[in-house]
């Protein structure tokens, strides 16, 4: 006959502590970045300086947004691509402001990326400086960041013509 293995209580014990202890380490996963939806946005583009920028539409995290920005776009290595910084002011649905820095890269074929992150304030060229305020005022309260990787024709489309003068 067989005999049966029965777990003593110092078994049981180490094994509900090494659970306990690999299940307590696990790192805590933070909010998602923003999810922009159907979104829009115009640009004065400025060959030399800053070029103004405003977005629009829908994103989690900020409901129904508005956005308006400056940055200082040069031309990219490649024939007719665009890089550039500068910073962003989103206002979300309920009023509250989420400020950070923005870089921007974009190719002759019009295909781009956008990064953003956040900041407690940014300061604008003509001195004015704005503030995340509301839910974004703590910097552990913000979302992680937004990253746009699509055909920005929206934007760059119109600096194209201008690219090419």
């Amino acid at each position: 006959m067989r005999s049966l293995w029965i777990p003593s209580r110092k078994t049981i014990t180490m094994v509900v502590l090494v659970t306990f202890f690999t299940r307590a380490v696990t790192p805590a996963f933070a909010d998602p970045v923003i999810k922009l939806q159907n979104w829009r946005g115009t640009i004065d583009y400025a060959p030399e300086g800053l070029s103004s920028f405003t977005l629009e539409g829908t994103a989690s995290h900020l409901g129904r947004f508005s956005a308006h920005g400056e940055i200082t776009l040069l031309p990219g290595q490649e024939q007719g691509s665009l890089e550039g910084e500068g910073i962003v002011v989103f206002e979300a649905a309920n009023g509250d402001l989420l400020v950070g820095v923005t870089t921007w890269q974009a190719d002759a074929d019009e295909i781009g990326q956008m990064s953003f992150s956040w900041r407690d304030s940014v300061e604008f060229s003509d001195g004015a400086v704005v503030s995340s305020t509301g839910r974004f005022a703590e910097a552990e309260d913000r979302p992680r960041g937004l990253v746009v990787i699509a055909i920005i024709a929206v934007l760059i489309g119109l600096l194209v013509p201008a690219i090419q003068k």
